[in-house]
């Protein structure tokens, strides 16, 4: 029954007029151990509520100089430096931040129109897990947890993190703890609520063969299954932060998603799993003005003829190209497409969730 009734939900989220992500995009985790449900008191604790917003991203190319020494001549290259850094234009903090409040005060009210109480964090700090961790403020914008991107937080919404570098990052657990506090909390539903929303994929490149290196920028505003926010990840471009994804932890990574789990099973899973996540990315049309942007550096040569007595050669000096670019975009359609984005993940997430415990 659970299963039909969670098939109807997904057709009627695919179906509704201004639906931004439907349930081709969409994994869905249903993982109910010994019937967790049936023990567990109907209560959440969100443990985590955010969204990262990019708003600006560089990356950088360079080449070499040469020296070509033939019987007649001696050709000097000089080297090339391109540089491009694109940043957003049309949004602000401001609207990241409505963004986020509107979403989150959606979901408590999703969740207690279903008779669940929200459990505060005053109540979870009491635990032996979380003794010595740090308690967040939300309604803070942050642009110290990943390169690029500005996070927010819902206001009123407070939090804990294991720890604040000088840096400003938030420290985390390499492994996810969630099933051992859900434990620790009398087997409570924990709650993690996550979203991200880069604009734009930054490509360098140099060519020792065509003496050039180029920066290009594919504007293409979406909603990203998973980022790495690792320090040594950090990269010129949002490419950079899907390679090492073998070697990282739980603390490096964000994923989109809405999950609740309960229980403590062996191997630190749950024994209950309601997880909506995504398979690949969603993009959003006719946000940006551009599509595309792109600069190149070409060398420039010096030909020298050779005589049969010492000439000073003179060398041509490094060419450098440094272009700064703002992408502007329809602030309506931005706010509209990340609070769709939010809304059909958080719906479909909460009825896959509501669902699995009426069993």
């Amino acid at each position: 029954m659970k299963s039909l009734v969670l098939i109807f939900l997904l057709l009627f989220v695919d179906a509704f007029p201004g639906t931004t992500i439907n349930d081709k995009d969409l994994k869905v985790t249903s993982y109910n151990k010994k019937k967790q449900h049936q023990k567990a008191p109907k209560k959440v604790f969100v443990r985590s509520f955010k969204a990262l917003f990019e708003v600006f991203e560089e990356a950088s190319a360079r080449t070499s100089g040469s020296k070509n020494d033939r019987a007649n001549r001696t050709t000097f290259t000089s080297g090339t430096y391109t540089k491009m850094g694109v940043q957003i234009s049309g949004v602000d903090v401001d609207d990241f931040q409505k963004i986020i409040d509107e979403a989150y005060q959606s979901f408590l009210n999703q969740l207690t129109s279903e008779g669940f109480e929200i459990l505060s964090v005053d109540e979870a700090e009491k635990i032996d897990y979380f003794q010595g961790w740090t308690r967040v403020s939300g309604g803070a914008s942050s642009d110290d947890q990943a390169a690029g991107f500005v996070m927010v937080t819902p206001k009123g919404f407070d939090y804990l993190v294991k720890g604040v570098a000088k840096s400003g990052r938030e420290k985390g657990t390499f492994l996810d703890m969630a099933p051992k506090i859900s434990k620790e909390l009398g087997d409570v539903y924990v709650a993690d609520v996550n979203f991200i929303f880069p604009f734009v994929t930054l490509d360098a490149d140099a060519s020792m063969w065509t003496n050039s290196s180029s920066v290009k920028a594919d504007i293409g505003y979406r909603i990203e299954p998973i980022m790495n926010t690792s320090d040594v990840n950090k990269q010129t471009s949002l490419t950079g932060f899907v390679k090492g994804f073998g070697s990282m932890g739980a603390s490096e990574t964000i994923n989109s998603q809405v999950r609740f789990i309960s229980g403590n099973d062996i191997g630190n899973n749950p024994f209950f799993d309601a997880k909506v996540e995504l398979k690949k990315a969603v993009y959003f049309e006719d946000v940006f003005k551009d599509k595309k942007i792109k600069e190149v550096t070409q060398a420039q040569s010096d030909m020298f003829s050779k005589t049969g007595y010492s000439t000073l050669v003179m060398v041509s000096g490094e060419q450098k190209t440094v272009a700064s670019h703002f992408a502007e975009c329809d602030q309506q359609k931005y706010v509209s497409a990340a609070s769709g984005a939010i809304r059909d993940m958080m719906d479909t997430g909460i009825s896959n969730f509501v669902s699995m415990i009426q069993d």
